[in-house]
């Protein structure tokens, strides 16, 4: 669906200025919801739901809807702030953008500032989905939120032009919550409110969600750190870079985000009781699994770039011109897919033994190198340098992330067999 998406953005206002806007609209809400919700909550929530869990189910649900009352109560004024300053943050985004770009981009930033309140609430029920298993309604959430941003573009576009991709991505934001509503629904779970923040899971997934949060902008001001640099060539830039990036996102997100977060309660079981051996097998069969999948899916997607992007987006306002670009950084950024998509069971696997300091530092290692390569490259190679110093920022924070993962399996506590079989 997000190809489908694309697909509708390229035929319906091509890899110009009015996308451009839109697509650094999304920057300053996402970076600051990946920092307050969505990167602090994934991390900590389910291993510590799933030890409380093993002992006391109550206990456990009266911690996810603490959870989810706090995440609302923090995001609701968030959006409100954001809605004021949208102005102010264009210097930060897109500096090179025009008074005319300028307006617009404030105009759609405000639009989708409603979306961040609604992903809270869908992000929280995620990670109950997640604990439970239901995944299906979990998977269904993205492809319902990219099938309203279509929606909404092919039904308004030809009125109201790029407002209607914000309108749309309201819809889809509130088809996302919608579907995890029902999945939890049918669950065990009994949603409502709950402020139960003086317990010791409590100040447990603060004290690990804190460092999770620092290492939230990583991903976004990433992007936001290519944004900038696309912003300095040709009309469209921001726009190719962003293309392609999404196409290059598909394989990590079908095969390393999925195994990655199927095998996250498993492993985070296994660590809750010591179990060593069931941990390392369990991360060992999906780094395999992923690495073989990703590979041939990287070494594809490097073939059949320029047919993959003429087929998908070409035709419409997305000339040749957009074509061959967007192309090029595809071919570039595939190398990629098998180094990102390896950092997501190796993170999972820290987040499991309930430490979140590490992977956030091998994260910011990560990002000092690809703004340094960028940097560094951006002269000889020209748009090109976006996609070649990101490969470069992945390789290093894979690298760490073995090291660490290695290093917490040595020292992981092992349980007598006899204390395993009672826990089972």
């Amino acid at each position: 669906m997000g190809l489908v998406r694309d697909r509708t953005f390229a035929r319906t206002f091509g890899a110009g200025g009015e996308l451009d806007a839109y697509n650094a609209a999304f920057v300053v809400p996402e970076l600051l919801f990946d920092v307050l919700i969505a990167g602090g909550l994934a991390a900590p929530f389910v291993p510590i739901f799933m030890k409380l869990r093993a002992e006391d189910q109550q206990a456990a649900d009266d911690f996810a809807r603490t959870i989810l009352t706090v995440a609302i109560l923090v995001m609701a004024p968030v959006s409100a702030v954001l809605f004021v300053a949208a102005p102010l943050t264009v210097g930060f985004v897109a500096p090179s953008f025009g008074a005319a770009q300028r307006a617009l981009y404030t105009d759609l930033f405000r639009i989708m500032c409603f979306t961040p309140l609604i992903f809270t609430v869908s992000i929280a029920l995620g990670e109950l989905l997640v604990v439970k298993r239901r995944f299906l309604f979990y998977g269904l959430a993205p492809v319902l939120y990219n099938g309203g941003i279509v929606v909404g573009t092919l039904a308004l576009g030809g009125r109201i032009g790029i407002y209607a991709a914000a309108v749309g991505a309201i819809l889809g934001a509130l088809l996302h919550l919608a579907v995890r509503l029902v999945g939890v629904v049918l669950s065990d779970f009994r949603i409502g409110p709950r402020l139960a923040v003086r317990t010791a899971a409590v100040r447990e997934f603060a004290a690990l969600m804190l460092p999770r949060m620092a290492g939230a902008p990583i991903e976004p001001l990433t992007f936001q750190f290519f944004t900038n640099v696309a912003s300095a060539f040709i009309a469209g830039s921001i726009s190719s870079v962003s293309f392609a990036r999404n196409f290059e996102s598909v394989p990590v997100s079908l095969i390393g985000v999925a195994f990655s977060l199927a095998a996250f309660p498993g492993l985070s079981a296994a660590a809750a009781v010591g179990d060593r051996r069931r941990f390392v097998a369990l991360l060992r069969t999906n780094v395999l699994v992923i690495a073989a999948l990703t590979s041939a899916a990287a070494v594809a997607l490097f073939v059949v770039s320029r047919f993959a992007i003429e087929l998908f987006l070409g035709g419409g306002a997305f000339d040749a011109e957009d074509v061959a670009r967007t192309s090029l950084l595809l071919s570039v950024f595939a190398f990629s897919v098998p180094l990102e998509s390896l950092t997501y069971p190796f993170a999972r696997a820290v987040y499991a033994t309930r430490n979140t300091v590490l992977p956030v530092a091998a994260g910011i290692v990560g990002l000092v190198v690809t703004v340094a390569a960028t940097n560094a490259l951006r002269e000889p190679l020209g748009l090109t340098a976006v996609p070649v110093g990101f490969g470069l920022g992945i390789a290093v924070r894979l690298v760490l992330l073995v090291a660490i993962v290695a290093v917490r399996v040595r020292r992981f506590p092992q349980l007598a067999a006899e204390e395993l079989s009672r826990l089972a």
